[in-house]
């Protein structure tokens, strides 16, 4: 049989997997199969996974509170943001009220997002302008399960598309998703 240009050979690998089922030793495992392996191969591919996993971890948060249907604050790398969804136009709360079906709207928004986002992990992501004249950060705003909360918001009328430029990457979504809450007549746009 000709010689493999790297020794671990896949009958080999499972029989030493089967055997860390066995005996629980992952280490053993671990370490029998990154010697078959040159030191430049094992180098690269353990910095290719740490440098995967901070990418991963940077752009998760967590919300700590939902300010409204378009704001929440979270704890992302290290510190307190306010963070404000791209693209969407939620109703807001003024005072003193001037329009008590808007507050209720507003009102709504806010708790259909609370009900997405209160206490999850999210991930943020970011587009051309990171943050607002404010400092607030700009993001489009995914659960963990998949969830586009931006875009959920706009799809079941809580709120409508609003173009941002430069931060344009979904927003021709977002305007679909809108024009179609209106056909339906959902949320919002059930009073027109």
């Amino acid at each position: 049989m000709p010689r493999q240009k790297y020794p671990v050979q896949t009958k080999n690998f499972r029989t030493m997997l089967r055997s860390r089922r066995r005996s629980g030793s992952a280490l053993r495992v671990l370490t029998t199969v990154m010697q078959g392996l040159r030191p430049t191969a094992v180098a690269l591919a353990l910095l290719s996974c740490v440098g995967v996993i901070r990418a991963q971890e940077a752009d998760w948060a967590t919300v700590l509170r939902v300010l409204d249907g378009q704001t929440i604050e979270v704890e992302w790398r290290g510190a307190r943001e306010t963070v404000r969804y791209i693209g969407v136009g939620a109703p807001r709360f003024r005072q003193p009220v001037e329009d008590p079906e808007e507050e209720q709207w507003a009102r709504r928004a806010r708790d259909w997002n609370r009900r997405l986002v209160e206490g999850r992990r999210l991930r943020l992501e970011l587009d051309a302008l990171p943050r607002d004249r404010q400092g607030h950060l700009l993001a489009y705003v995914f659960t963990q399960e998949g969830t586009f909360v931006n875009a959920w918001l706009i799809e079941f009328g809580f709120a409508e598309a609003v173009s941002l430029p430069p931060n344009l990457r979904y927003q021709a979504d977002l305007s679909r998703l809108e024009r179609e809450a209106r056909e339906k007549a959902r949320g919002l746009w059930m009073r027109q």
